[in-house]
């Protein structure tokens, strides 16, 4: 009966920490620690061509917009699209990180220093208009 008890707790451990920890939404900050002042240049590349940010109120202001956007951890690997953003951050002159953005619904964040990827999905209701923010034209 005691084992049992304890099988029982450990399960439902696992469960509520399962569910709390999948469940849990992010700012893009808290997944990509990117240092505002060292940021030196903002490339983004879409299927319209390709912008170079170099200004440094530009650099701020897609640098805190994108630091609010929402979310959640994803297992999607192959995530379907109709418009893609490239976008590739770079801090005192080195690559830092490297953002794929698929449509409003997916972030690839690879790090270049860690070499590291991972999929993020964007939760619903954002206030960053991702195609305005990002526009090449």
């Amino acid at each position: 009966m005691k084992k049992r008890t304890i099988i029982i707790a450990a399960l439902l451990f696992i469960v509520v920490f399962y569910f709390t920890y999948i469940g849990k939404a992010y700012q893009l900050k808290d997944v990509i620690k990117v240092d505002e002042a060292n940021v030196t240049r903002i490339e983004i590349d879409t299927d319209e061509g390709k912008r170079v940010v170099d200004d440094k109120k530009e650099i701020k202001q897609i640098v805190h917009s994108l630091a609010k956007v929402e979310v959640k951890k994803s297992k999607e690997l192959d995530p379907k699209f109709d418009q893609a953003y490239w976008v590739k951050i770079v801090e005192n002159r080195k690559d830092a990180y490297g953002l794929t953005i698929y449509d409003n619904d997916y972030i690839k964040a690879f790090s270049f220093e860690d070499k590291k990827q991972a999929t993020y999905t964007i939760v619903k209701d954002q206030k960053v208009d991702v195609k305005k923010l990002l526009s090449t034209k």
